[in-house]
């Protein structure tokens, strides 16, 4: 094999070339603020977690029906793009305040925190 393609086999294989690099996970809410009792759009890039992996996304302004090691989750499936997309209601009774939010992938987290603002009912 001459070295040129060798190179080229390494750095696809590193995820090195143009197009072969995945995008940096991300964490979008929207509306943001929102107000305890609506719904809020919890949306982003995956970052590289395959196509029908499950995206779990943790936060204290969630809804307590599911849980990630003690605090309120809800749950998005990875589609084809690479995205994210996953819709939830705050609970009325939620206090008025900042909460982060933050996601895990594949048994890591993504390193990121968005920050929600919750408004009264």
């Amino acid at each position: 094999m001459r070295r040129s393609s060798a190179a080229i086999l390494a750095a696809a294989a590193l995820g090195t070339l143009p197009g072969a690099a995945w995008a940096a996970p991300t964490i979008h809410a929207v509306p943001n603020p929102v107000h305890a009792g609506k719904k809020v759009r919890v949306f982003g890039d995956a970052g590289g977690c395959p196509a029908g992996d499950r995206v779990t996304l943790l936060s204290r302004a969630f809804s307590h029906k599911h849980e990630f090691a003690g605090v309120p989750a809800v749950f998005a499936t990875v589609r084809a793009s690479g995205h994210y997309s996953k819709r939830t209601r705050i609970p009325e009774a939620r206090t008025p305040k900042k909460y982060k939010i933050t996601a895990r992938c594949g048994g890591g987290t993504f390193g990121v925190v968005r920050k929600l603002r919750v408004l009264a009912p």
